[in-house]
């Protein structure tokens, strides 16, 4: 277990490397806990007063997050993104407990937003409100996170978007539409995790905007408004890409369709140009005793003629209707 404390000391946050958690200063503003057991995480709940309520997994949790008002306490259970935002193999799970006078964050792992907002807190000149302005760099921090992983799936939507779009007919014929559609749908799972965690930043900031336990000072109150314009655009330009990405994923899956109607198409072709070869073929293989036309010196080649003959014509109508050219 790491634990590191930040405190206020002439005006402006500094770090401290804290040894045993018995060692943690009064006066610490946040404390920050990395890799603590199920054990250590409930010995620090009682040793700094705040209430932690997990099931007995303690961090194994599948869940996004949540976000709990109790008294004076806001508890956020959070999943961590990966640093590159996508959040789609390792994870670390994060409890962040904020009330009057502290912010606590017990984590299981390296949380790229967590560990941003404690690189920016050093030397940090702290308002009236230390907690809440901290709480509200994590909250910048995870936004920051969630807006570049934005900006890497608009870029991957505009090259899908190329691909299937911005190619002659010949080249969109090479085109792996299936993997493709595989990219988009991977892409449309990361946007999900995307607008939920995104969907968890708001319930926060909303939850410091308007409960009237989070009474702070003009200044934060400044900078908690600038935070939930911060939080409206960001989930417009959400919905923006998660717009293009559908109408993509759609624009796919119709040209999954036409390539299969063209395949059938020419199934279709094959089959009505060899129908009355075939036709004519079943009716002199029959058996009957009288066929005068048997009988005849030249009957096998005429056979062959009108077998051609039948089969050229009907190539000839599905020219003129202009199918081989589809």
């Amino acid at each position: 277990m790491k634990i590191t404390a930040y405190v206020v000391d002439e005006g402006r946050m500094a770090s401290l490397v804290i040894p045993a958690p018995s060692e943690i200063p009064t006066r610490a503003i946040w404390i920050d806990v990395v890799e603590p057991t199920r054990e250590e995480m409930d010995s620090l709940a009682a040793q700094l007063g705040f209430n932690l309520e997990l099931d007995e997994s303690g961090f194994e949790s599948e869940l996004y997050g949540h976000v709990e008002v109790e008294g004076e306490q806001l508890t956020i259970v959070m999943q961590a993104d990966r640093v590159d935002g996508s959040g789609d193999e390792a994870y670390a799970m994060s409890v962040v407990v904020m009330n009057a006078d502290k912010l606590i964050t017990l984590r299981s792992g390296p949380l790229p937003a967590i560990d941003a907002a404690a690189r920016s807190a050093v030397g940090m000149q702290a308002n009236a409100d230390p907690q809440v302005q901290l709480m509200l760099q994590i909250l910048s921090e995870a936004m920051d996170i969630r807006s570049r992983a934005l900006d890497a799936a608009e870029v991957e939507v505009h090259r899908g978007a190329r691909t299937l779009f911005s190619t002659t007919r010949s080249k969109r014929a090479e085109v792996d539409l299936e993997n493709l559609l595989s990219d988009l749908g991977r892409l449309q799972a990361q946007m999900v995790s995307l607008r939920y965690r995104h969907g968890l930043i708001s319930r926060v900031v909303e939850v410091l905007r308007k409960h009237p336990v989070f009474s702070v000072g003009d200044e934060v109150r400044e900078d908690i408004e600038l935070a939930a314009g911060d939080v409206t655009s960001l989930s417009d330009f959400a919905g923006s890409v998660d717009e293009q990405l559908s109408r993509l994923m759609d624009s796919t899956i119709g040209f999954i369709g036409l390539r299969q109607n063209a395949s059938a198409r020419w199934f279709s072709i094959v089959a009505t140009v060899f129908m009355p070869p075939t036709l004519l073929a079943a009716v002199w293989g029959m058996n009957f005793e009288y066929m005068p036309e048997l009988d005849e010196r030249y009957s096998y080649g005429l056979a062959w003629l009108l077998m051609l003959l039948s089969a050229t014509i009907p190539l000839w109508i599905v020219r003129k209707m202009g199918w081989l050219s589809r």
